[in-house]
């Protein structure tokens, strides 16, 4: 827990992650979605990206996003418990650019809230690099 707790200061740095096991499967454990955020941008500037990228479903393909029917292209992770449901990962805009996206529902009908979730990332891969 410790090893995690200071890896994630030097390399993170953002502040909100707790963990009690470290083993991820915790009701207590938490992470904010900007730490979160900014573990995905780290790790996407590191030597590991082509592993957690390979590891993560494909939209509309595997995993729990495999009945999505969208022209989203992207590498998505779904999360759920009670009273939450999240997404985090890449996606790929229309002109080869690729965002991180992490959204995270926090509410007693939280499990209604996919719909939301599928929107935001349809409505990011939409997005478009702003050239001046």
């Amino acid at each position: 827990r410790q090893r995690v707790q200071n890896w994630w200061s030097e390399h993170v740095g953002a502040p909100g992650l707790l963990l009690d096991n470290g083993s991820g499967l915790s009701r207590t454990a938490r992470v904010s979605a900007q730490g979160l955020a900014q573990l995905l941008q780290h790790v996407w500037a590191s030597p590991y990206m082509p592993e957690l990228m390979a590891s993560l479903p494909i939209h509309g393909t595997d995993g729990t996003l495999s009945r999505v029917k969208s022209e989203a292209r992207a590498h998505l992770k779904t999360g759920s418990l009670n009273h939450v449901l999240g997404i985090a990962g890449y996606v790929d805009g229309p002109k080869g650019d690729r965002w991180v996206l992490v959204a995270i529902i926090e509410h007693p009908g939280a499990q209604n809230g996919r719909a939301v979730l599928q929107a935001l990332t349809e409505w990011t891969a939409r997005q478009k690099t702003h050239q001046p």
